[in-house]
């Protein structure tokens, strides 16, 4: 029994050290994230993710918690020469307590084992939320189900000479990366190349400066990112009970991703264009390949596809698989083949350079900042608008609309210092998401002061191909060009945000698994 005490101790302790390195790890390696984003990552494959996080994960986070477990079980083998106690007498009766840890009887070890377990839950909220997190899971609202608006079933005219369309989705592209003159929260503008074409163009925003859109729940990772700004919906997953009785929750196991939500690709093969994604990752992880295949019926051309079409060799990989400035190149290999052909084209890119960890450092980065990540994103920032430049130049151009967003908020934990730990769902909420749209076929009712999520690019960016679309809402999004309050503006952040948060029955029945 003594044994069977030992084991169990050692092997609580090393939990529980892992527990505490791991939530270190993820602290120093992922800001602005709820745990929303980690349970659905957790719940996907993690084919496609770059070596150097397992590799991070590996150094900083396991490594530690055997060190420490080894250190642990050195100091429970250790036999000392004299034994260190405390005697105390209680009714004439005599009490000794080791003051030796290794040495505390089993009991003590839990009592204390729980009191570090409820600083390690308490730690966690304070940087994912993880008691609004539960407290949403008790709650349901009726919001989704009220407000959404089938883009299957609405009515959408597209003009007779159709638009192609260009979205490049960079990496947590977010306006806090300008300086505070502009909307940002920097003393210097990291982007200022973003900056101008947000002035020379189509530039939604929170206030009459360079700000954008909020990130609404379950939007703020790359996979939801997507969702939301190509069907007007959070990425949300609940459990569910299955045809055989057990539990599951993981989108990885399903034939079909949201097969309940239209989204762009849909709506636009069904008018003769043809979709593509290009990105420099593999595109299976986190489920965007199921998504864009599924939804749209999207060529895919990722990291794979470069190799197998002899453009990198098949041993290369540089962060998340090739580097934007390769991207960048192929893209525009890929563009002028399609502009060749006759049949309009929906050409969309993502950027992976930019990604938490630091960012990726390649030959055309300056070296203006003492920040790896700042001199990233200057380099970023110098990448896409060169790429503009390249289009303009092109005959396609005039008869193109491009929409430059960024998919989500920067997770680089620490980066914006006191701005990291702002409150995430309520009031003015401070960073946003960048957005341009370039050579738009209508002009906005009003782009400043607005208050909008990343939902709403969905109707937007149909919009701005000169779309009509009759009651100007899809999704849970609403045409910013026009004049029709979004939901943000109607319900307020706050209250907004709360419902969001909540189950759906109707979201969980007719998105994500209707046929359950």
């Amino acid at each position: 029994m003594k044994r069977f005490g030992n084991i169990f101790r050692h092997l609580l302790i090393f939990l529980m050290l892992l527990l505490s390195t791991s939530l270190v790890w993820c602290i120093n390696n992922f800001g602005n994230i709820g745990l929303n984003e980690i349970i659905f990552t957790l719940n996907m494959p993690l084919k496609g993710t770059a070596n150097s996080y397992f590799l991070s994960y590996f150094l900083y986070a396991f490594c530690p918690a055997v060190i420490l477990l080894g250190v642990e079980l050195f100091a429970a083998l250790y036999k000392p020469k004299h034994k260190y106690s405390i005697r105390f007498s209680v009714f004439n009766k005599v009490y000794e307590i080791s003051i030796l840890p290794f040495q505390l009887n089993l009991a003590i070890w839990i009592v204390i084992v729980l009191i570090w377990f409820g600083e390690i839950i308490s730690i966690a909220n304070d940087n994912f939320a993880v008691f609004e997190y539960v407290k949403s899971q008790l709650d349901s609202s009726e919001f989704i189900e009220n407000m959404y608006v089938d883009s299957g079933k609405v009515n959408i005219s597209f003009p007779e000479q159709k638009k192609n369309l260009i979205c490049i989705y960079i990496e947590s592209a977010e306006t806090s990366f300008q300086d505070k003159a502009n909307g940002g929260l920097l003393d210097n503008n990291i982007i200022p190349q973003m900056t101008a074409l947000a002035a020379e163009n189509v530039s939604f925003s929170h206030s009459k400066l360079f700000e954008g859109a909020t990130v609404a729940p379950a939007c703020g990772w790359t996979m939801s990112g997507l969702v939301a700004q190509t069907s007007g919906l959070p990425l949300k997953l609940f459990k569910y009970e299955s045809t055989n009785g057990g539990v599951d929750n993981s989108m990885e196991k399903y034939a079909s991703f949201m097969p309940g939500a239209t989204a762009i690709g849909e709506l636009l093969e069904k008018e003769g264009y043809k979709n593509i994604f290009m990105a420099g990752s593999d595109f299976t992880f986190g489920g965007r390949r199921d998504y864009f295949t599924q939804h749209g019926n999207y060529e895919i051309w990722d990291y794979n596809t470069a190799i197998a079409l002899g453009k990198i060799p098949s041993d290369y990989e540089e962060g998340w698989g090739f580097e934007d400035q390769k991207l960048y190149e192929f893209a525009k290999e890929k563009l002028t083949e399609l502009a060749a052909d006759q049949q309009p084209f929906n050409f969309s890119m993502l950027t992976v350079d930019t990604h938490t960890g630091g960012g990726y450092v390649c030959e055309l980065c300056p070296d203006l900042y003492d920040s790896q990540y700042a001199n990233v994103w200057a380099c970023a920032s110098n990448q896409v608008c060169d790429f503009i430049e390249w289009i303009k130049q092109q005959s396609f151009y005039e008869n193109t609309t491009i929409c430059i967003t960024g998919d989500h908020c920067s997770m680089e934990a620490g980066f914006f210092e006191e701005h990291e730990h702002y409150e995430r769902h309520l009031g003015e909420i401070e960073r946003k998401v960048y957005n341009v749209f370039i050579n738009a076929a209508v002009q906005p009712a009003s782009m400043k002061n607005r208050k909008f999520t990343t939902m709403d690019m969905y109707p937007t960016i149909l919009a701005a191909m000169g779309a009509k679309i009759d009651g100007e809402r899809l999704g849970l999004g609403t045409n910013l060009f026009s004049d029709v309050p979004t939901l943000a503006e109607k319900y307020g952040y706050e209250e907004l945000f709360a419902e969001l948060n909540k189950k759906s029955r109707f979201y969980d029945n007719n998105i994500l698994y209707p046929n359950r």
